[in-house]
């Protein structure tokens, strides 16, 4: 289950800072962030096989990541949900994106997902299960997995959320920091952050 935290216009330097943990089939790698084009310059993690990413942030400033979700009849051949991210990073914002996820999605040829969308102007979640949700996310600390965004029923969520809550600064520095050391937890103390399982992780 990947893991986005995400604090939105909460430091004086940066109107976005965020952490993420990638979960994956070990049988499935990815290559490290490179520089890439498309119909905009953009830095992202790729998948060698269809070419998409999880998380990218474009020359504009916009961010766009995806998490799993579970839907209950998936397409009988579905379009990489890392190439739909690809694809909107070719957006100059997230407004636009915004409008090119729900028209992509409301075709039904992706399996199920969250998809964060941001830049400095405007952040959005997009919970595509069976139906679509748009959520304007306003300042704060925001936790996106495979569920519902912010979900005190997900104890992974729920945990980030106030583990952060309790630490968090206005300094974008100072919040990587924190995001790099949640995002490494094994879950001695609490609900595993870093998933490390045989197979995947």
């Amino acid at each position: 289950m990947c893991l986005l935290a995400v604090l939105y216009r909460m430091t004086e330097d940066a109107p976005v800072v965020i952490g993420a943990n990638r979960e994956e089939h070990f049988a499935r790698p990815g290559e490290p962030p490179q520089f890439q084009s498309t119909t905009a310059r953009l830095l992202a993690g790729r998948y060698p096989q269809e070419g998409g990413t999880w998380l990218g942030l474009n020359e504009h400033g916009l961010i766009v990541a995806v998490t799993n979700r579970r839907i209950t009849e998936a397409p009988e051949n579905p379009r990489s949900r890392g190439l739909l991210v690809r694809d909107l990073l070719g957006c100059p914002g997230a407004s636009v994106a915004t409008g090119m996820a729900l028209t992509e999605l409301a075709k039904k040829r992706y399996r199920g997902c969250n998809l964060f969308l941001a830049d400095a102007d405007n952040a959005i979640v997009i919970q595509a299960a069976d139906w679509l949700r748009v959520h304007p996310l306003p300042p704060g600390i925001h936790v996106i997995t495979n569920t519902d965004l912010n979900s005190d029923t997900d104890p992974r969520s729920r945990h980030a959320m106030e583990w952060l809550s309790e630490r968090v600064t206005t300094r974008s520095e100072d919040c990587l920091e924190l995001l790099k050391e949640l995002c490494s937890q094994t879950g001695e103390d609490s609900a595993p952050m870093c998933l490390r399982e045989e197979n995947r992780g």
